[in-house]
């Protein structure tokens, strides 16, 4: 496949809504990692609801402060008809973000949090292919959050899940899973 061709399919995807609706919900995982794009460090935060395992935002930053979770959280509200409770990691910059915005969160090793981590294997998995195949020498950040949207619709809307047997965006209709 040539690479104008996945451009055009990059192109023709990130046109599509692929966005989750925005609905109550209970407990949402957040993290963010590490990942190596032309041999510079860029940090990837997402967002998972845990009941439904919908990855409702996937952002990349060139830093990772308070600022950041704070613009971040602000983006996985948009998400949210209510304000959910959220489980982090022991990172110093949730702490502030949180009580900017009058959001509860505790802190878990593993337990739900593992859903966030499960998805941040997936993730990796599927770039690290990706890398290999595509010239990242002038991947920006802009270019890199198209590819995350996309990613993002992937999950969500065509990705067979065996943990919940089926679609996360299909299986959750109605709030429940079917």
């Amino acid at each position: 496949v040539s690479h104008a061709s996945v451009l055009n399919w990059a192109r023709a995807i990130a046109s599509i809504p692929g966005s989750v609706p925005p609905r109550d919900r209970n407990l949402i995982a957040v993290d963010e990692t590490e990942l190596k794009v032309n041999g510079r460090i860029v940090y990837v935060w997402a967002a998972i609801d845990v009941d439904t395992r919908e990855l409702l935002a996937i952002e990349a930053t060139w830093g990772r402060s308070a600022l950041h979770a704070l613009f971040f959280l602000r983006k996985v509200l948009g998400r949210c008809t209510n304000k959910p409770t959220f489980v982090v990691d022991r990172g110093p910059w949730y702490g502030w973000a949180f009580r900017s915005l009058g959001l509860s969160y505790y802190h878990e090793t593993f337990g739900m949090r593992s859903r966030i981590e499960r998805f941040f294997r997936t993730l990796k998995r599927r770039t690290r292919v990706f890398a290999n195949n595509v010239n990242a020498r002038r991947l920006h950040l802009h270019a890199l959050n198209v590819i995350l949207s996309i990613f993002q619709y992937y999950y969500n809307w065509l990705r067979y899940h065996k943990g919940i047997g089926g679609i996360p965006a299909l299986s959750s209709v109605g709030g429940g899973l079917i």
